[in-house]
C-alpha cells in the first residue's frame, strides 16, 4: 500500500469517529459556535495541502455513533480508533476521548518531497487540568508547556514525532518539526497584526453554520476540475462537507473562489437539480464522457461498440447523453449536431428501416464470410439501433421501445435546461452501483478496505457531479454527491 494515502485515510476515519451533523442551507438558523471563528485556527500555518476542520461536540459523537451502530459495531468503531492513535503515536490509557478533547480540531496535510508520505500536523484543544501526558501515556513524564518535546516510543511506530502544548491549552503535533514552529509563528503573526489569513477565513464564512469541513486546494486527482476551460488558482477551494444516514457517510463537495461573490447559497439550486438519477441507470453522463473515454473501456460490452460510442463522442462536442444500464446502452443527441449516415464504422452494414409514430427506427446488421488461415468463419457483429425523432437521434445496442424514447427525451431536454445556450461548460454524471467502475477522484477507498479490512469495508453507492460554467464566468460551479457505504 502507498503510504501516502495514509494521511487521506486518517482523515477521513476520524471524520467519521469526531461524528456527523445534518447538512443545512438555512440562512435563520442560529450562528452557535461559528466554525470561521474558531480560535483554533490562529494555529494554522498557509500553504497546506489539505484542512479537516471539526467543532463537533463530544456529546453528538456519543449520540451519533450510539443511534447509527450496534453495540457490536461500536467496539470495532473503538478499535479502529484505537489502531489510529495507535500508529499515531497517541495513546489515551483508561482515559476516555470525551475526558480530554474540548470540541475544536484541525488536521492539515502538506507534501513532504523527500519521502513517500505528506507531513502531517495535528491541533487540537484540551480540558483544563488535562496535558500531554494525558494523551501520550508514557512511562515518564514529559508535559512542558511551550516547549517543542519529542514523541520517542522504543520499539513502535510513532507518525507523529513532536508534540507541543500552548498556554491555552491547545495540543499541537506533528510528522515534523518545522510545521509545530509554523504554527507557532502563525499565532504570532495573527496576535500582532489581529487578523487572520482573510482568503481562508472569507472560504469558511460560506460555511459557518457547519461542523465538519474537509478543504483542499489540490485538485490533482479531480479528472472533472482538470478540465482546460478551467484554470485553478491559490484561492480555489474544493469544499467537502459530511453527513451520516444509516451507516452511510454522504459527502457534498463545492468549488469555492473567495475572489468572488459565490457562496453556499449559490449552490442551493444547483445540487438539487436532476443529475440524471430519474431512473435506474449504472451510469449517466450528459455532455461528458470525459474526452479520455476511460469510463467506456471498463464497461461489458465489445470493443466494436465501444469505438462507435467514442467516434460519436468525437464529433458531437455538446449536448450528448450517454446512459448504460448493464450490458445495454443508449446515447441520445441533438438531430441536427451529427447524421447517423455519417458514422464510418456503420457504412458497410446492411439497414432495415421503419417508420412508426413520425419515430424512423434502423436496425443495422453485418454477417459476412471471412477467411483466417485457410478456414471459412463467419464474421458476426452485434446488431446496432437507431431512432430519430423530430428533435433527437438515438444509438444503441437494443431495440428500444417508444415509452422510454419519450421519458428519456424528457430527460434529456430537462437536462439541457431552457437557458442551455448560456452555457459553454454543463455536465453532469452520476454513477449507481453496482457499477464496474471506480472513480479516480475516490481510489484511495482500496486502501482504507485493505488497512482495515478484517473489520471495515467501505463501497461507493452512489457518484454524481455537476459543473457549469457560462461566459464572463472565469471559474465553473462544481458540484459533487457521493455516497459511502460502510459495512
Amino acid at each position: 500500500m502507498n503510504i501516502k494515502y495514509l494521511t487521506v485515510i486518517t482523515i477521513i476515519i476520524l471524520c467519521f469517529i469526531f461524528g456527523f451533523e445534518e447538512i443545512s442551507y438555512s440562512l435563520n438558523k442560529v450562528r452557535q459556535n461559528d466554525i470561521s471563528e474558531l480560535k483554533i485556527l490562529k494555529y494554522l500555518p498557509k500553504d497546506n495541502k489539505t484542512v479537516f476542520i471539526s467543532n463537533t461536540k463530544t456529546s453528538k459523537i456519543i449520540d451519533d455513533i450510539r443511534k447509527n451502530f450496534e453495540t457490536k459495531d461500536q467496539v470495532e468503531l473503538i478499535l479502529i480508533k484505537n489502531s489510529i492513535f495507535a500508529y499515531l503515536g497517541l495513546d489515551l490509557g483508561t482515559t476516555k476521548l470525551d475526558e480530554i478533547y474540548n470540541n475544536e480540531l484541525v488536521i492539515t496535510t502538506y507534501d513532504n518531497k523527500e519521502k513517500d508520505k505528506d507531513d502531517i500536523l495535528i491541533i487540537f484543544k484540551i480540558k483544563d487540568k488535562k496535558d500531554i501526558d494525558d494523551i501520550l501515556n508514557l512511562t515518564y513524564k514529559i508535559d512542558e508547556q511551550n516547549k517543542l518535546i519529542k514523541i520517542f516510543r522504543e520499539n513502535k511506530l510513532n507518525y507523529l514525532k513532536y508534540i507541543y502544548r500552548t498556554n491555552d491549552n491547545y495540543i499541537i503535533t506533528s510528522s515534523n518539526k518545522v510545521l509545530i514552529l509554523d504554527a507557532i509563528q502563525s499565532n504570532n503573526i495573527n496576535k500582532n497584526n489581529d487578523k487572520r489569513d482573510i482568503s481562508f477565513k472569507e472560504v469558511l464564512n460560506n460555511f459557518r453554520n457547519e461542523h465538519n469541513i474537509f478543504l483542499t486546494n489540490n485538485f490533482k486527482t479531480n479528472e472533472l476540475l482538470n478540465n482546460k476551460n478551467y484554470s485553478h488558482k491559490k484561492e480555489d477551494y474544493l469544499v467537502t462537507l459530511f453527513d451520516l444516514k444509516d451507516k452511510e457517510i454522504i459527502f457534498k463537495s463545492y468549488l469555492i473562489n473567495n475572489n468572488k461573490s459565490s457562496d453556499i447559497i449559490s449552490y442551493k439550486d444547483l445540487d438539487k437539480e436532476n443529475i440524471i438519477d430519474k431512473r435506474n441507470y449504472q451510469i449517466s453522463i450528459f455532455n461528458n464522457l470525459l474526452e479520455s473515454n476511460e469510463y467506456l473501456n471498463n464497461i461489458e460490452i465489445s470493443s466494436f461498440e465501444k469505438d462507435i460510442i467514442k467516434e460519436l463522442n468525437n464529433k458531437i462536442k455538446q449536448d450528448i447523453l450517454f446512459l448504460n444500464s448493464e450490458n445495454n446502452w443508449f446515447l441520445i443527441y441533438n438531430k441536427n449536431d451529427f447524421s447517423l449516415d455519417n458514422i464510418k464504422l456503420l457504412e458497410d452494414f446492411n439497414k432495415n428501416t421503419l417508420e412508426n409514430n413520425n419515430n424512423i427506427y434502423t436496425v443495422y446488421s453485418n454477417e459476412k464470410l471471412k477467411k483466417e488461415d485457410k478456414i471459412i468463419k463467419q464474421s458476426n457483429y452485434k446488431k446496432i439501433f437507431s431512432v430519430q425523432t423530430d428533435h433527437l437521434n438515438f444509438i444503441c445496442n437494443t431495440l428500444i421501445n417508444e415509452a422510454d424514447i419519450d421519458l428519456i427525451s424528457n430527460d434529456f431536454f430537462d437536462l439541457q435546461g431552457k437557458s442551455y445556450p448560456k452555457y459553454f461548460l454543463n455536465k453532469k454524471i452520476n454513477f449507481k452501483n453496482p457499477y464496474p467502475i471506480q472513480y479516480k477522484n475516490l481510489s484511495y477507498l482500496e486502501n482504507i478496505n485493505y488497512f482495515f479490512k478484517n473489520v471495515i469495508n467501505t463501497s461507493i453507492v452512489e457518484f454524481k457531479a455537476i459543473i457549469k460554467q457560462s461566459i464572463p464566468e472565469i471559474n465553473p460551479f462544481y458540484y459533487a454527491e457521493t455516497n459511502l457505504k460502510i459495512f
